[in-house]
């Protein structure tokens, strides 16, 4: 098959996985591809995790293991990628798993031409596993389109994903890219960049990959930086596509990403804010401050923007939302947002569906 003598390295940043982390490695080592490498990056753990790894360390010579002072994910797969000797790169969370042997060979086998491989995934929502959005929703658009960049990184958002994908390593050595020193999104802008400079991406749908999600999960709760952080990563990927990409095109980007984060960030603090309706103004008045949100909300609100966004439930959605927030209609907002959650809209309209 092509592309089985080219070598792979697995890196799984590890912090304080001790329950998860032995299926996670299991799941890596019975894939029976011959030449893999596979990386545990501790960040700093305090429970069992290092002893797991060193365990395993000592059964197989697949293994490396590299240490760090707590740092953070980015940091960790940052020291996992220049560590890598593999042709290609995979990204693996230590609470989550590849579903079966042999799927890194499928990924390996379509790599081809390509600098990334895109992957269909699975989430293990409280012990089930449900099917999660396909890559086959925006592979057939060319890259160039507008509609791959919002299905792709957006309303579907498998592009934005670290996991489920396989990387070229030269491809990140030679456009020097790594992950930014965010607490969360992070995996978004380093896509993002990835994109901007002219990856080549293949597809393959078929699931590669179990993410591991429920309610206690990291992103499924209110943070107070939330805003700050998210509009930290607009405003530098609105410079990166001004500066280094020279491309209007590519502006949807930024505009699009302060979309969903108010639109999610809403959700988050009406459901984890004590359900009223004033936490959720909170939020997105404090968005609305931002120049840059400005800028977007009116320019979606005017009609800028939209033709990019399908299916047509989803440019409405993005323009009443914007609408509202050009006029500063925070109140008729968040109960629109609540209306969606009691009704569970947004689960019909995620990548996973409804949730039970």
């Amino acid at each position: 098959m092509v592309n089985m003598n080219k070598k792979i390295s697995v890196i799984v940043p590890v912090y304080n996985a001790e329950t998860y982390l032995p299926q996670c490695i299991e799941s890596i080592l019975r894939q029976g591809y011959e030449d893999l490498e596979l990386l545990l990056v501790d960040d700093g753990s305090s429970d069992k995790s290092v002893q797991i790894c060193e365990e395993y360390g000592r059964r197989s010579e697949k293994i490396r293991v590299l240490a760090q002072k707590n740092s953070g994910v980015s940091a960790a797969r940052n020291k996992g990628i220049e560590n890598a000797k593999g042709d290609y790169i995979v990204f693996v969370d230590a609470d989550d798993y590849l579903p079966e042997s042999f799927v890194l060979s499928h990924m390996a086998a379509k790599m081809d031409e390509a600098d990334i491989l895109v992957g269909d995934y699975m989430r293990l929502w409280n012990d089930r596993l449900l099917p999660a959005g396909s890559c086959s929703s925006f592979c057939g658009f060319s890259p160039e389109q507008g509609a791959f960049r919002f299905r792709g990184f957006f309303s579907v958002g498998t592009l934005s994903y670290v996991w489920c994908k396989m990387y070229r390593r030269s491809f990140l050595q030679e456009n020097q890219l790594r992950f930014g020193d965010y607490t969360y999104a992070e995996d978004k802008l380093f896509n993002f960049y990835c994109y901007i400079r002219g990856a080549k991406y293949t597809f393959l749908p078929e699931p590669v990959y179990v993410y591991r999600k429920n309610e206690a999960s990291a992103s499924y709760r209110f943070r107070p930086d939330s805003v700050r952080g998210w509009m930290a990563i607009a405003e530098e990927l609105e410079h990166s596509v001004r500066e280094e990409a020279r491309d209007k095109r590519y502006e949807d980007l930024a505009a699009c990403t302060i979309f969903f984060a108010a639109f999610f960030d809403g959700k988050m603090n009406y459901e984890y804010g004590g359900k009223t309706l004033s936490a959720v103004k909170k939020v997105l008045k404090e968005y609305a401050s931002y120049p840059l949100a400005k800028k977007y909300f009116s320019a979606f609100a005017r009609g800028k923007l939209l033709k990019n966004i399908s299916p047509f439930l989803w440019k409405g959605m993005v323009w009443g939302f914007a609408f509202g927030m050009w006029l500063h209609c925070y109140g008729i907002l968040s109960l629109g947002i609540k209306l969606l959650i009691d009704w569970r809209i947004d689960e019909r309209l995620s990548d996973t569906g409804l949730r039970g």
